[in-house]
């Protein structure tokens, strides 16, 4: 008899998860670095930037998530996604100057170093610029005010489901 799965995953990092009243706008990847899907980006004067370790953004220049989106970038799930020893750790990316996807209202599967229950917060440490959803000592991470942990962590992919409740810059 066949295995009966008793838990799924909610996709890769960075991975629309519902699509009924996602807000998705295009930016345009402003840092000169690849930017992961699943990263939380900033907004600047040129375009979007992730979280930056040497001066940290506050929420109020938080824009949302940067999105796989599969028919416009060649890399929205390479090998290193599917268990390929050899490529551990890949994600995919928006290359620098890449008009890039960001979901700015929303739920979306993010990778957290600690997963918190229905209705968290969620953080951005200032040490590695990593999610989390503990608040740590105060100063030592940033606030996401206006996202919540939808499902925690579960199932094969290590991602929690977060929503981004409301929109940041408009």
């Amino acid at each position: 008899m066949g295995k009966v799965l008793d838990a799924f995953g909610y996709g890769y990092p960075g991975t629309v998860t519902r699509s009924v009243d996602d807000i998705v706008i295009s930016v345009r990847n402003a840092s000169g670095v690849d930017i992961p899907f699943g990263t939380p980006v900033f907004m600047t004067e040129n375009g979007a930037v992730p979280f930056d370790l040497e001066s940290p953004q506050e929420f109020a220049s938080f824009l949302g998530f940067a999105v796989r989106v599969a028919d416009k970038t060649p890399d929205a799930y390479p090998r290193g996604q599917f268990n390929d020893p050899d490529s551990a750790g890949e994600t995919g990316a928006w290359h620098a100057n890449d008009l890039m996807e960001v979901l700015v209202r929303g739920s979306v599967a993010l990778a957290t170093t600690v997963s918190g229950g229905r209705g968290g917060k969620l953080y951005i440490r200032k040490s590695d610029g990593k999610l989390t959803a503990t608040a740590g000592s105060s100063g030592s991470t940033v606030l996401l005010e206006n996202v919540r942990i939808r499902n925690p962590r579960t199932g094969w992919s290590g991602c929690c489901e977060a929503v981004v409740n409301r929109r940041n810059i408009i």
